[in-house]
């Protein structure tokens, strides 16, 4: 994806420095779709605009950028939103607090636009990279999950029919394609009825 399509929200405090990193985003051809000035206020413009990137100021009021950052992501279903933060301060004690709240880079102000833009293009491209992984767990998890039950309702079958795995399997086949549904939907379908028999 180009800068073009990525949509920053910037949460800073300093409304003159949310303003500056917002005009040099703007000029590299990003979209600003929020600016936040304290970090319950990008929480919840992180929920209504939902951005592709975050630019976070640490020190901020009502509630730091880094817990937001944390909560930011923790409550997010849509996938990881990647978050660079700023700071006055290149203190290792917040590198390791940022890195516990899954923040993706970190600019040490003053920031000029030969640092931002890097930063926001590697964010970016490891978040994207990051969601894929995890779209690969979910399904593989998912896999496994309907495997299972399979197995169970094979089991289930197996032993109520006296017929063999390979039987059973066929069985199930053969009715879930009848039937116009998954494997996995009739194997549960087994299941269900296997308990109310028992």
């Amino acid at each position: 994806m180009s800068s073009k399509g990525i949509n920053i929200l910037i949460a800073e405090d300093d409304v003159a420095v949310a303003k500056g990193f917002q005009l040099i985003l703007e000029k590299a051809g990003y979209r600003i779709v929020g600016l936040a000035h304290d970090g319950i206020q990008a929480m919840d413009l992180a929920i209504k605009t939902t951005p592709d990137l975050i630019l976070m100021d640490i020190k901020m009021p009502r509630m730091d950028g880094l817990e937001a950052a944390r909560r930011i992501n923790q409550n997010n279903r849509k996938g990881y939103i990647p978050i660079v933060l700023v700071t006055a301060y290149a203190d290792q004690k917040l590198v390791e607090k940022a890195k516990e709240s899954g923040v993706l880079g970190y600019l040490v102000k003053p920031v000029h636009l030969d640092d931002l833009v890097p930063a926001v293009e590697l964010a970016y491209s490891a978040a994207q990279r990051i969601n894929a992984l995890e779209g690969v767990v979910e399904n593989l998890s998912q896999e496994l999950e309907s495997r299972k039950v399979v197995e169970r309702a094979k089991g289930i079958l197996m032993k109520r029919l006296n017929i063999s795995e390979e039987e059973a399997l066929s069985m199930m086949q053969k009715e879930s394609r009848r039937q116009r549904i998954k494997l996995r939907d009739l194997a549960k379908a087994i299941i269900s009825s296997d308990k109310v028999m028992s």
